[in-house]
């Protein structure tokens, strides 16, 4: 069996969901990436303010608990230009590559249009493994779309969304 883990870049995908205007029930969005392979892992990265909310620590820990979430939360830094760096970027590919190395999955699942991952997929696709991308079409960097493997959040959001 396919041994899939995912990799949810938080931040970019929320935006999604906002401009959307759904509250996106996580634990059928992991049953539908998956599919009917195999997890072996589910990492969510997300820069946090800190202090975190305590609807945050709810959120993180439900997630954790109820659905096998693994929470790569790092605390935002901001810049002497005032803008926020999170850093969660390379935390992914770091994860991707690593594991990728290991022979942790067979396919990688990345929740994310940015561009930025261009290089990890190329990585990936280098060491045999399978790499797919889930992404907002409004979202989907162009230097990603030459991929493929990618599915679209759009498409997928009545089946996702929390009641």
């Amino acid at each position: 069996m396919e041994r899939v883990i995912v990799f949810i870049d938080n931040s970019n995908i929320f935006k999604g969901f906002r401009k959307y205007d759904i509250k996106a029930d996580y634990e059928k969005l992991k049953n539908v990436i998956t599919r009917d392979r195999e997890l072996h892992g589910i990492f969510l990265y997300e820069g946090v303010v800190y202090p975190m909310s305590p609807e945050k620590k709810k959120w993180y820990k439900e997630l954790s608990n109820r659905s096998g979430y693994v929470i790569k939360a790092s605390f935002d830094k901001i810049a002497s230009n005032g803008i926020i760096e999170k850093k969660v970027d390379i935390k992914i590919a770091i994860d991707i590559i690593s594991l990728a190395y290991e022979n942790a999955y067979d396919t990688a699942v990345l929740v994310s249009g940015d561009g930025d991952f261009v290089p990890v997929v190329k990585k990936v696709k280098e060491l045999d493994k399978k790499i797919e991308v889930w992404a907002f079409r409004y979202s989907l960097a162009n230097a990603l779309k030459e991929q493929e493997n990618i599915h679209y959040l759009d498409d997928i959001l009545s089946k996702i969304e929390m009641y």
